[in-house]
């Protein structure tokens, strides 16, 4: 019985050994930073032991190097710059495998990252010199690290311990770091060095946000995001009002109020200019809807290419102008289909092709129709005449069919002879019987 349980237990310990080598067959880390400064750039490390596969990486207040990595039982580095605060660095695991091959379902790991302080300056002392004194009242004060003065009393009580007087005036230097407003914009807080120096002028011309009094912007705003599209603008409208909101309040913006629309394609800049004078344009697009009329049914770019029997793709020179609407051009025997990819100039034109496959031999016409979108009896039509080259002898084929034709002819020859012969053997027999 003894034998059987010491056998048990060992069996169960081998087990045992062998799980916890499989748990630990494989490893999944994602690890850097936890603070940087605005504007940094900054190492991720993602650690795949025992692992293969893809990892997909997404970001929040952070301009990412790769959007996606491929892992083989090894470590990957990626960078990120810092735009804003806390940044977030998320890595998912996609199918990964382990060791044999097996899918492993692992979560995703996220690195958080916040603003670095600067340093706070030199340390003094504690329990120094102390000076006290009143005049209907008291104070008291104490310093550590610095110099600072604080006192309570009625009359001209004041008193300093630890460290040197300070003078009534209010410190107007922000400590600690720059203190600002947090953006809306993906919860940017500016870091502005320049705000801890009076003497240096500010260097933000970023916005904050767009206001728009109908449609919307797409993209969603950002700060780092400076060429949008106005949709959802309904098609009477012919002003639109813009606002916008500075992250600096002494930046100064131009290009905002009410703006008349014109027919076609509206380009609206905002300009920002920082406290410094540098400038930054922010371009807001507005396509104002038009019907659309006979002559903007035109090509904007026109290739072609011709495909032989192999499926082989050559480039058609042709010299397109969107103006002219009939063109010409040989191809050779062995080409069987078209390739054609055109362009249009505006929006809510529908492009039809026909004539582009199965060329037969010698004449095609390909047609390029457009058509608008309002009215389907408002079109145009560009034509293509397309010569495919007809089958071409060869020169043995010739000789061939030349020597057939020649014993054809010699055939033909002996056939009369033979014929004229019984003939002639005909009537002299019948003379004789006469």
């Amino acid at each position: 019985m003894k034998k059987i349980l010491s056998s048990f237990i060992i069996l169960m310990l081998l087990i045992s050994c062998c799980l916890t080598v499989n748990a630990a067959s494989y490893n999944f880390n994602f690890s850097g930073p936890t603070e940087a400064t605005n504007g940094q750039t900054v190492t991720l490390t993602i650690t795949a032991t025992g692992l293969t596969g893809k990892v997909t990486l997404s970001s929040t207040n952070a301009s990412l190097s790769l959007s996606s990595v491929w892992v083989e039982k090894n470590s990957v580095n990626v960078t990120a710059k810092i735009t804003g605060f806390p940044a977030k660095i998320t890595a998912t695991p996609s199918e990964l495998t382990d060791n044999e091959y097996n899918i492993v379902n692992l979560s995703s790991k996220t690195i958080t990252i916040n603003e670095k302080k600067p340093s706070t300056g030199g340390s003094g002392s504690s329990g120094g010199s102390s000076n006290s004194g009143s005049s209907g009242g008291s104070s008291s004060g104490s310093s550590s690290g610095g110099s600072s003065s604080s006192g309570s009393g009625t009359s001209g009580g004041s008193s300093n311990s630890g460290g040197s007087s300070s003078s009534s005036k209010p410190n107007t230097k922000p400590s600690g770091g720059t203190s600002a407003t947090q953006s809306p914009d993906k919860n940017y807080v500016p870091n502005e060095s320049d705000l801890e120096n009076e003497n240096v002028h500010s260097s933000n011309n970023y916005l904050q946000s767009i206001t728009l009094s109908a449609g919307n912007l797409s993209p969603e705003f950002y700060r780092e995001t400076f060429e949008y599209t106005v949709e959802n603008l309904d098609e009477n409208i012919t002003e639109l009002e813009i606002s916008a909101v500075a992250e600096d309040e002494r930046a100064s913006i131009s290009g905002l109020g009410l703006i008349s629309l014109n027919d076609g394609e509206n380009r609206l800049p905002i300009s920002v200019t920082a406290e410094n004078g540098n400038v930054r344009e922010y371009i807001l697009i507005v396509n104002k809807n038009q019907k659309i009329q006979e002559s903007d049914l035109r090509l904007q770019t026109l290739e072609i290419s011709k495909i032989n029997k192999n499926g082989e793709f050559t480039k058609l020179d042709i010299p397109f102008e969107k103006e002219k609407f009939e063109y010409s051009v040989d191809v050779e025997e062995d080409i069987i289909d078209l390739d054609v990819n055109p362009t249009v100039e505006k929006e809510g034109i529908i492009v039809e092709i026909t004539g582009d496959k199965n060329l037969k031999p010698r004449e095609n016409i390909v047609s390029i129709s457009l058509v608008s979108q309002e009215d389907e009896n408002i079109q145009t039509t560009y034509v293509i005449k397309v010569n495919r080259q007809a089958a071409m002898q060869t020169s043995a084929e010739v000789v061939k069919m030349d020597e057939t034709w020649k014993i054809v002819v010699l055939i033909i020859e002996l056939l009369i002879l033979v014929g004229e012969v019984i003939l002639y053997i005909y009537l002299r027999k019948k003379r004789k019987i006469k």
